[in-house]
């Protein structure tokens, strides 16, 4: 461990180490997105695709052959064809899906990678060896459990607060249903009412996403506390470690989306345009996701360890040890904080000697 102080990071600073990380480790963390994921994706493509008019030619060579914007959208095209319909497996490939592959990944495959990429980044925190992508996943999978259970927990957790929330809603929607229905029977329910109405609701919509969001990132950070073995269940740390730093974490998540998001939506437009809708074409969507997966993780690392420095003082025991270890080092020497992820400066012995 480097014996030196670590310093809290703007949201400029964590994105900007977390695509340097996805940079200098590009192939480990790609190759444990795709043993995780890529089965799991080649599977969701098996069970979904659907052959349709379309799916055998590219966009491009539709337009090249002279056909319209009408002709790839009318009935029986691609875009509103009706799988269901046409495949009478369709329902039961659906389940298998929904009730057997994504609890497996939602329970599994996230939490663990989750957990390989928190191992990568504190070994390169703390200017340990990198582990390989066996050791990583080897790592993650000795607290599969905990990792499976506490998901588990927190996804329990988020569906009754999505409940609650939706009924608020609902019980709202009634009194004005209600309440509008007595405005009618005694007098005019006017136009101004209405628009009223509409704001409230527009208003509570809003204060509703937001109630959730304020949760959900409140209680996201207990998977690090998991991984790392220093909690079992971990949402009550998590709970402690994201006091007062909502707003930094809520704008970190809306720049990465908006970057993340635009760049798939380009990629994807391009694969579509240029190979069609068949299953290579989408295969290939899977692919691209799962390289881009892990910049998705990276900040959520990152900003974990920048929030024990915050909140937990890491780096203070290292920062003690090593004045004790140096008695010459007094009060009035300054110590610049130390950046985990910045490459240290070599020291000239000679110099120092001198």
């Amino acid at each position: 461990m480097q014996n030196t102080s670590l310093r809290p990071m703007g949201i400029g600073r964590i994105l900007d180490r977390s695509f340097q990380l996805y940079r200098k480790h590009f192939v480990t963390l790609t190759l444990i997105m795709l043993i995780l994921y890529g089965p799991f994706y080649l599977l969701e493509q098996l069970l979904t695709y659907q052959e349709t008019a379309i799916t055998s030619t590219s966009i491009l060579d539709q337009i090249r052959s002279g056909k319209s914007l009408q002709d790839m959208f009318e009935t029986g095209s691609y875009f509103q064809n009706n799988p269901s319909v046409q495949d009478e497996n369709y329902i039961g490939r659906m389940l298998l899906l929904v009730l057997v592959l994504l609890p497996i990944m939602l329970l599994g495959l996230f939490p663990t990678s989750v957990a390989s990429v928190v191992h990568l980044v504190k070994a390169s925190l703390f200017g340990e060896e990198i582990p390989s992508v066996g050791q990583l996943l080897r790592k993650s999978f000795r607290r599969f459990w905990p990792l499976a259970g506490s998901t588990f927990l927190d996804g329990l957790i988020m569906v009754g607060l999505y409940i609650g929330l939706a009924i608020i809603i609902v019980i709202f929607a009634l009194i004005f249903v209600v309440g509008g229905k007595f405005s009618n029977a005694f007098g005019n329910f006017g136009g101004g009412a209405v628009a009223l109405t509409v704001v409230f609701f527009i208003l509570l919509t809003l204060g509703v996403l937001f109630g959730f969001c304020y949760f959900f990132l409140r209680w996201s950070y207990y998977l690090p506390f998991v991984a790392l073995g220093e909690e079992s269940i971990g949402i009550g740390r998590s709970w402690k470690l994201t006091r007062k730093s909502f707003w930094r974490l809520f704008g970190m998540y809306l720049v990465l989306s908006l970057i993340l998001y635009l760049f798939l939506a380009v990629i994807q437009l391009i694969i579509a345009a240029v190979f069609g809708m068949g299953l290579w074409s989408q295969l290939l969507q899977s692919l691209v996701s799962i390289v881009v997966m892990s910049l998705w993780y990276l900040p959520y690392a990152v900003s974990f360890f920048d929030l024990k420095v915050r909140n937990e003082g890491l780096g203070l025991e290292g920062l003690m040890e090593q004045t004790m270890a140096n008695p010459a080092l007094d009060n009035s020497e300054e110590l610049e904080p130390f950046d985990p992820f910045d490459d240290p400066k070599p020291i000239d012995l000679d110099k120092k000697n001198e």
